[in-house]
């Protein structure tokens, strides 16, 4: 009898250490990164493409997800989201790992390492790096490269601030002329 207790208290433990190593983001910065994600997705550039093509996020007990919300048979209001990018909170090591999504001929797809940028302790840094796109895993696959871009030409100058401000990359300046907020670039 005391046997099958010590048995079952070995596995309850084992099962408790099981239960410790699940990693889970501290609810401190999943706070934090609930709202860049918020505002990141919310800044559809240009803003007449919002009804067309939509990206957005969720975030799950160990990483978050950028997904584009595609339309089902071009139907209004029904939408299958479709993985982008990855952002995974590593515990051990208290840093993020970035990945990508790549999809294969029979619809399945994998998560693959974005080696450019493996792992940061910053997550705004592989946002920005996932705004950037500088190999092309992201923004090239989305249907709506106008989430990306205002025209060839690229940004424009109203929206590459916002995506900026976003990202932690202007700063606002007070204009005492009109009491609009403007936001000056403070890129290198």
């Amino acid at each position: 009898m005391d046997a099958r207790i010590a048995g079952r208290s070995a596995l309850a433990l084992g099962l408790a250490r099981r239960k410790c190593t699940v990693t889970t983001i501290p609810q401190h910065t999943r706070t934090l990164v609930e709202r860049l994600l918020e505002a990141y997705c919310a800044r559809i550039c240009p803003p007449t493409a919002r009804n067309t093509v939509l990206i957005g996020y969720r975030i799950a007990q160990d990483h978050a997800v950028i997904h584009e919300l595609r339309r089902i048979c071009g139907v209004q209001g029904t939408c299958l989201p479709s993985p982008v990018a990855r952002f995974r909170y590593r515990h051990a090591t208290q840093d993020w790992a970035f990945d990508y999504f790549e999809e294969s001929p029979e619809r399945t797809g994998s998560w693959r390492r974005y080696t450019p940028l493996r792992h940061s302790r910053s997550f705004i840094e592989l946002l920005r790096e996932f705004d950037l796109d500088p190999v092309g895993h992201f923004w090239g696959r989305l249907d709506g490269k106008s989430l990306r871009w205002c025209s060839v030409k690229g940004r424009c100058m109203e929206c590459d601030v916002r995506y900026k401000h976003v990202l932690g990359l202007a700063v606002s300046i007070d204009s005492s002329t009109d009491n609009q907020r403007v936001y000056r670039s403070v890129t290198p």
